[in-house]
């Protein structure tokens, strides 16, 4: 008797532990299970992928991608992009990541890393050529390329439609505009800008003048040599006339005297005086004395007279570093947009420009602050993923 209570005993305890242990794996599959924690952990594997390939040239999670270069139309001409995903055959959100005025363009070393990485998390990435803007120049055929992008990204069928498109730095705006055509307005996931302006003429008043306006004060800013050499270039290829351009050219290589200003039509006097007035609150008045065309190409490149038009979720992020956009451009498109489409805003220290490499750079003086940056940009790349 006392042999068989015992034996009941344990066959009792052994289906008390195995009813336990089906509830507890059954808990954890519906947690794995659960889009938060599943996000969480691709996202997790992202950026431990990104940070040993910046470290180590090395990749932290052994799944097989595919790399490939892929050409589409955009209108009457072919695009070329960089694609890369899972080597499976099953259907993966995708993000577009467009390149800012780099001359590596869509082979930009670290675009290049961060595709692979996000391949490697199990997301589908296409990095477009932008040509305008790999030759610094700001043009709406690179908008029309990231629609297109889009539009070729949905209809792959390892594309499961949920597609968003990152911007960084001077493709963010571009980035923007691209997320409001009416085409796909209704489509992107997410869009994310990453350092760019919101409002096209404070910037360049920022870049011409070398100050920034925060809070109606004129903060200085050195802008970086590039962006000094390259604005004023630009800016003159979208006036009208052409003796404008070869007249202020002249003037300013100093090979023309201040008599062939007369010879300037009040557009371009206004252009000149932009380039060489280095008073923030005359730039205003200037703009308005620009040639309409000149003011309407402006405006159609700006966020600024659009962010009402955007339909979809918006992640934001700056530096207090950066050299090419200001900081507080980042902070007029936060407050310019909606509270329930706003879903990520920060403004970082601890890395300059788009360089997040810098946070791998700790010491222990700055430890804990690069700890809590690396913690932010996690939850920064959360926030875009948990849209897809």
């Amino acid at each position: 008797m006392a042999a068989s209570q015992q034996m009941l005993e344990f066959v009792t305890m052994s289906w008390h532990w195995i009813l336990l242990s089906v509830i507890v794996l059954t808990v954890l599959v519906i947690a794995l299970l659960a889009k938060p924690v599943r996000v969480g952990i691709r996202a997790t594997a992202f950026i431990l992928d990104l940070g040993v390939s910046y470290k180590w040239n090395a990749k932290a999670i052994p799944k097989s991608i595919l790399i490939s270069e892929v050409t589409y139309r955009c209108g009457d001409r072919d695009i070329i992009a960089n694609l890369y995903r899972p080597n499976d055959q099953r259907q993966h959100s995708g993000l577009i990541l467009a390149h800012g005025a780099v001359e590596g363009g869509k082979d930009d070393p670290a675009l290049r890393l961060a595709g692979g990485s996000l391949a490697h998390a199990g997301y589908v990435a296409l990095v477009p050529q932008l040509d305008k803007l790999r030759n610094f120049r700001l043009h709406q055929d690179d908008i029309d390329v990231l629609v297109a992008s889009f539009r070729y990204l949905a209809r792959q069928e390892f594309s499961n439609g949920k597609i968003g498109i990152l911007g960084i730095c001077l493709s963010a705006p571009l980035a923007l505009l691209a997320a409001i055509e009416p085409s796909i307005n209704q489509d992107v996931a997410v869009i994310s800008s990453w350092g760019g302006f919101y409002n096209i003429n404070d910037w360049l008043q920022a870049v011409i003048s070398e100050r920034y306006i925060d809070e109606g004060t004129a903060k200085p800013w050195r802008p970086r040599t590039v962006l000094i050499e390259e604005t004023p270039k630009w800016l003159l290829e979208l006036l009208p006339d052409p003796s404008d351009r070869v007249c202020i050219e002249e003037i300013l290589r100093g090979n023309s005297t201040d008599s062939a200003k007369s010879n300037l039509s009040t557009s371009g006097r206004a252009m000149y005086e932009l380039f060489t007035d280095r008073d923030p609150e005359r730039v205003v008045d200037l703009w308005t004395r620009l040639d309409p065309e000149v003011q309407q190409t402006l405006n159609n490149l700006s966020p600024h007279l659009k962010t009402a038009q955007l339909k979809t979720k918006i992640a934001i992020i700056h530096t207090f570093t950066d050299d090419v956009i200001p900081w507080v451009e980042s902070c007029k498109l936060a407050d310019a947009i909606k509270d329930e489409n706003k879903i990520y805003f920060r403004v970082f220290r601890q890395f300059y420009h788009v360089s997040i490499e810098d946070l791998l750079k700790a010491r222990i003086s700055n430890l804990h602050n690069v700890i809590s940056e690396a913690v932010q940009f996690y939850l920064y790349m959360y926030s875009i993923l948990y849209q897809l």
